[in-house]
């Protein structure tokens, strides 16, 4: 235990002591029925929390783990009432804690499962109603980051709308006769789709919009809360008939915080779209879009929200064009080098 005036830092490392103390550094419930998910990805990346006490009372509160090589992934940063001496005071002893185990780069806030906790300081321009993925802090948190050498490594806009069911004639321009819809016939297919998955986001996705670290290692936590809180239909792929090789994929994560009265989900998160840069151009994306959002209607959902990175024109132009979604929210992740 590090201790200076009546301020002392310390770490826990046993992940289920760290879930008593995670709802100090986000605006997400972190309820009872989320914790097989969050201790999955805590065990994962040997996670630790920093926790902050005044006069041995707990202020606040930082995540910090690794997966395995030399950045220090920082997650749930947050201090109550967001005191100002608190965070500089935590943020200083993470980036002690950083420097004294040999990490280059500091980089977050990232908060796993991602696919709950999503990342970033959200600025102040955004919406700020709950949203899964979506947390929500004033200000003063990325100001105090930028005075202490970090930088804006990511900047992640979200874009929302109402979806609807598409007519055959939106898509008509388009000729899809070389190209199949691939719907996962159950869960234990999705399993087995887990490289060619990765496979196809390696090769296309920049590297800006791979916020998760090592995602290879929580796809199947991921899968167990979209089967638990959503529909297979919110996984589609897109295969070449003559290669017989898949070339894109969407997927959809549900929205638990967000139900109408009959207790079905309203809303739904666009979590990735992937389009192999040899098939661009062909209106592949909207072809994938508008089978998982039939289906999604089909669920009586009516509402989705998409996160990524700002500068990828493509996808934003997709979103506010094709989709006719606002622009609502900013996050951004930073970084600072050791």
């Amino acid at each position: 235990m590090t201790t200076l005036e009546n301020l002392s830092v310390e770490v826990i490392e046993n992940p289920n002591d760290i879930l008593n103390y995670l709802q100090l550094g986000i605006s997400i419930p972190v309820r009872e029925e989320f914790y097989e998910f969050i201790l999955h990805d805590l065990n994962v990346y040997r996670a630790k929390s920093l926790i902050l006490r005044e006069d041995n009372k707990v202020v606040a509160h930082t995540l910090a783990y690794d997966d395995g090589g030399e950045v220090l992934f920082f997650g749930f940063f947050g201090a109550i009432d967001h005191e100002v001496k608190h965070i500089e005071f935590l943020l200083g002893k993470l980036i002690e804690f950083a420097q004294n185990h040999q990490y280059k780069v500091i980089r977050g806030p990232i908060n796993p499962p991602t696919f709950i906790y999503g990342w970033g300081f959200m600025t102040k321009d955004s919406l700020g109603d709950l949203c899964i993925s979506k947390p929500v802090n004033p200000p003063i948190y990325q100001e105090i980051f930028a005075q202490c050498g970090f930088y804006v490594k990511s900047k992640q806009g979200t874009w929302e709308g109402e979806i609807y069911k598409s007519s055959k004639e939106e898509l008509k321009r388009y000729d899809f006769e070389g190209y199949e819809i691939h719907s996962p016939k159950d869960w234990d297919e999705i399993q087995k789709l887990k490289l060619p998955l990765f496979i196809l986001s390696a090769r296309n996705l920049a590297t800006e919009s791979q916020v998760t670290p090592s995602p290879e290692n929580i796809f199947e936590n991921f899968v167990s809360f979209v089967k638990k809180y959503g529909g297979i239909y919110m996984l589609k792929l897109i295969r070449h008939k003559q290669s017989r090789q898949f070339v894109g994929c969407f997927i959809a994560l549900p929205n638990p915080f967000k139900k109408n009265q009959e207790e079905k989900y309203k809303s739904f998160v666009g979590y990735s779209l992937t389009i192999d840069k040899e098939h661009r151009g062909k209106g592949l994306s909207m072809y994938l879009i508008k089978e998982v959002c039939d289906a999604a209607y089909e669920d009586n959902i009516r509402y989705a929200s998409v996160p990524m990175e700002i500068s990828v024109f493509e996808c934003r132009n997709l979103v506010k064009t094709n989709l006719g979604f606002s622009y609502t929210r900013t996050h951004l992740i930073m970084e600072r080098k050791i």
